[in-house]
């Protein structure tokens, strides 16, 4: 009975205990490889995620801009309702001035509707960096601290978000306020030439 020819001149056992820990090895590293293919793949996301939220960052400080000039034009909003109340001669200009007034209103109100859109979408951008926050938590306790930073972020996205939205609530009430001043001042203006009380709803 012959025996065949092995390296090292094994034992079939050693040899056979050499071949299992070789495959042992092997399967090891290609786990290793798989499990660090994983972690890139979900780092690479939140990054372009994070990407993202930048981007939607400065459409919101360019959307904002309409809340500058709603300050504004509340306070000339103000002084026309002053100034309304002595009319005599000026009846002409004061309802085109209340006209352009409640032009520049609706535009507003559309900017408040375009900012509460972008908050809408910064809340579904925020949802979906949370879920893929929770998958990647499980793929080990090795990117737990990037797991930790991504969720901070994301409580300071969503504050800003609410902050937004409240400020757009606030935005559109103040948009029917004006518009509803514009219309007493029109009312005014075609009842003055006739005589009696006047019929106008008075603006809150």
């Amino acid at each position: 009975m012959s025996t065949a020819y092995r390296p090292y001149s094994l034992s079939p056992r050693a040899y056979t205990l050499w071949l299992f820990g070789l495959v042992g090895v092997i399967v090891g590293v290609v786990a290793v490889v798989i499990l660090l293919t994983r972690v890139l793949v979900a780092a690479n996301s939140i990054n372009d995620k994070a990407t993202h939220i930048r981007q939607l960052g400065g459409s919101i400080n360019e959307s904002t801009a309409a809340v500058l000039e709603l300050t504004k034009t509340n306070a000339v909003a103000s002084a026309i309702l002053q100034d309304a109340q002595p009319l005599s001669g000026q009846l002409n200009t004061t309802l085109g001035t209340a006209q352009s007034i409640s032009g520049l209103a609706t535009s507003i109100n559309n900017s408040a509707g375009s900012i509460d859109g972008v908050a809408g979408q910064i809340l579904g951008t925020a949802q979906a960096i949370d879920k893929d926050a929770v998958s990647i938590d499980a793929s080990g306790a090795t990117i737990d601290n990037l797991v930790k930073s991504v969720n901070d972020k994301l409580n300071t996205v969503l504050s800003l978000a609410n902050g937004i939205h409240n400020d757009t609530v606030a935005i559109r009430g103040t948009a029917v306020s004006i518009q509803h001043n514009a219309k007493t001042i029109d009312c005014r203006v075609a009842v003055v030439p006739a005589s009696g009380p006047s019929a106008c709803v008075e603006g809150s």
